[in-house]
Formats: C-alpha cells, sequence, structure tokens
C-alpha cells in the first residue's frame, strides 16, 4: 500500500476488512468464505491520500467489487482481558524503542521494543489451546518493552516443544510470573463488522 494505491495479493476479504474497518478477526462477522477465499485487489487514487483515506478506499472498493452490504455495531464478547497483576508489571523500557522484534534465545523468547497490543498479536498467533477467547489490552501501558520469557532450559527443547503447542507452563501462569500481568475472563463491548451480503465473485475493476 502506497500513498495512492492499494495492491493486495492473495488475500482473504476477512484481511481486507480487518484493514479497512481496523478489527480483529473476531471481530468480523460474516459467511466462512470470507476467511478461506483468495483474491488480488488493487485500486488506484488520483491523488496522494493518507491512511484514513486508504483505509476509506479500500472499504467503498470492497463494497464495490463484492457488492457487499455491512453494518457496525457492538456487542458484549467473551474476551480475556489483561490486566496489570496486584504487585505491578515486570517490564523494563525499551533501550531503543523502534520496530518490534522477537527472536529465540536459549530456553527463551526475547521480544525488544514491543507494545502490549504488539505482545497480545504475537499471542494471538501461536494459537495456544488455552486461549479460547480473544485477548484485549486492559493494562493501561502505553510504552514500548524489552522482555523475555523464559520457558525451557534449551533452544532444542523449546523448539521441540513448540512445534507441538506446548509452552512447558499454563500462559496464565507465564505472564503473570515473569511479566506481572494477568488474563482475567470478562465480557466486554466490543465493535464487531457485520457482512449483511457479499457476493464470492468480485466484478472486475
Amino acid at each position: 500500500m502506497d500513498s495512492s494505491r492499494l495492491t493486495y495479493s492473495n488475500v482473504s476479504v476477512r484481511d481486507c476488512i480487518m484493514s479497512a474497518w481496523n478489527v480483529k478477526a473476531y471481530q468480523v462477522d460474516g459467511p466462512d468464505w470470507l476467511g478461506s477465499d483468495r483474491y488480488d485487489l488493487a485500486a488506484t487514487s488520483a491523488t496522494p491520500a493518507d491512511e484514513g483515506a486508504l483505509k476509506s478506499m479500500l472499504q467503498t472498493l470492497l463494497i464495490e467489487r463484492f457488492h457487499m452490504k455491512v453494518h457496525v455495531e457492538k456487542r458484549d464478547l467473551p474476551v480475556y482481558a489483561m490486566v496489570v497483576s496486584k504487585n505491578g508489571a515486570k517490564l523494563q523500557d525499551a533501550a531503543a524503542p523502534g520496530r518490534p522484534a522477537i527472536r529465540m534465545n536459549g530456553g527463551g523468547v526475547v521480544f525488544t521494543s514491543v507494545t502490549i497490543s504488539d505482545l497480545i498479536d504475537l499471542m494471538s498467533r501461536v494459537h495456544l489451546a488455552e486461549l479460547d477467547r480473544p485477548v484485549v489490552d486492559d493494562t493501561g501501558l502505553t510504552g514500548r518493552y524489552d522482555l523475555t520469557i523464559h520457558l525451557f532450559g534449551t533452544q532444542e527443547e523449546m523448539m521441540s516443544a513448540l512445534s507441538k503447542g506446548d509452552f512447558g507452563s499454563s500462559i496464565f501462569t507465564l505472564i503473570q510470573e515473569q511479566l506481572g500481568l494477568k488474563l482475567e475472563p470478562k465480557k466486554l463491548p466490543l465493535q464487531m463488522v457485520v457482512v449483511d451480503q457479499a457476493e464470492r465473485t468480485p466484478s472486475g475493476n
């Protein structure tokens, strides 16, 4: 995506909706094919546009190409709210704030210059069975942090276990003991993008 052109390759409509309306996957309600079918999409603006205008352009593209009808509503959804534990967070301010990064180090995972939102996104990508509902940030923490989560004695042990979805300990225990954060089950009102109608075969440019 640049200042005047939108280009998406091999993406799902759900991916595009998430970008256009700035929501997570669990905030999109519609037919299953929104997440399974893949498309190449492109659109060009006559003049350079800022991020908000590009998102609006993507909304228009989706609505017109897929003859889509959508509405936005609030729904109470079961979530895990990430909060600071009663003894306080155990987080170190980023030594060099910049792009977030993640790497393996021995039997641990090192996060550099991450926000709490970055941490939640990375956790959600692992698809932990324990995390049977979305995680939302309710910590009130707005900085960038350097942190390490220690999982196993060696990197070989860690890689073998992670390939099976095993973190050695409960993710709830790990983040509370090592980061001073907690995951609390709650129901919170979240914005939903509801696709009322959409055609699976898009119209041409």
